[in-house]
């Protein structure tokens, strides 16, 4: 398989503190890769720096096969990597529809003045976006809440809207930060199988979870972080039974 990205060395300390140290990861196209580790092992801190949010002190990315570390945010954004972000980023008073078309800014094709006087540019290409956005409501099961504000849905659809977003910038590579957090079972359940047809349908994703076990049901390879390290990366099956996993989680399991 071909690789997407590629973080090298990536190091991010803080003072004294080395939250991240030199880790390796690789993620291929086409693939639904999990990285997991025990609370403050440093998973959103390495996803930050990968995403723009945070400096790196050390290593570098490849995506795409093109250097981008230490590129914003906004710069990444613009060549296909799309994020979410453990809490909420959504216009809570704004309907479903609209908070998915604002992750159409980096295909909108008009500017000044066709904005100012509505041209039928303008009205050419909000057509064309909406029609977009429907196929991914659909997409989702989200179609019903087209037109109903964000802040009358439940938690679950609301995880949901928010991946709907990400997907409407049309992304090489989509970046979910706990999208299960919060999420009864059943959405857990719901969440699950929509990552799998994502993956299906030739999306790339790289999902950050304490839910080790729906990462185990739907993940083709899962990166595990301890103490801002690498201590397992391979499949599933593999991690699971990896000693060093199962004392990062669960202490020492031997009498030493």
């Amino acid at each position: 398989m071909t690789a997407l990205l590629e973080a090298r060395g990536l190091t991010r300390r803080w003072g004294g503190l080395t939250a991240v140290d030199e880790v390796d990861l690789t993620v291929h196209r086409g693939s639904l890769h999990g990285l997991i580790g025990p609370n403050g092992a440093g998973k959103t801190t390495l996803v930050n720096m990968i995403t723009g949010v945070d400096r790196i002190d050390g290593g570098r990315v490849v995506f795409q096969g093109a250097d981008v570390t230490g590129l914003a945010a906004h710069r990444l954004a613009s060549r296909g990597m799309a994020r979410s972000f453990q809490t909420s980023q959504l216009f809570e008073d704004e309907s479903v529809l609209d908070n998915v078309m604002a992750g159409r800014h980096r295909h909108i094709g008009y500017r000044f003045p066709h904005t100012f006087f509505y041209t039928p540019k303008v009205s050419r290409e909000e057509r064309r976006h909406r029609t977009d956005v429907h196929a991914i409501l659909r997409e989702l099961d989200l179609a019903v809440d087209a037109h109903r504000q964000v802040s009358e849905l439940p938690y679950g659809r609301r995880r949901l809207v928010e991946l709907a977003r990400a997907m409407a910038s049309e992304p090489t590579l989509l970046v979910l930060d706990e999208p299960a957090a919060g999420l009864p079972g059943s959405d857990v359940d719901v969440l699950g199988e929509v990552l799998r047809r994502l993956r299906r349908n030739g999306y790339t994703i790289l999902v950050i979870e304490h839910n080790i076990g729906l990462l185990m049901t739907i993940c083709d390879r899962m990166t595990v972080l301890s103490e801002g390290r690498v201590i397992a990366d391979d499949e599933p099956a593999v991690v699971r039974e990896s000693p060093r996993v199962i004392e990062a989680y669960l202490g020492r399991t031997d009498d030493a």
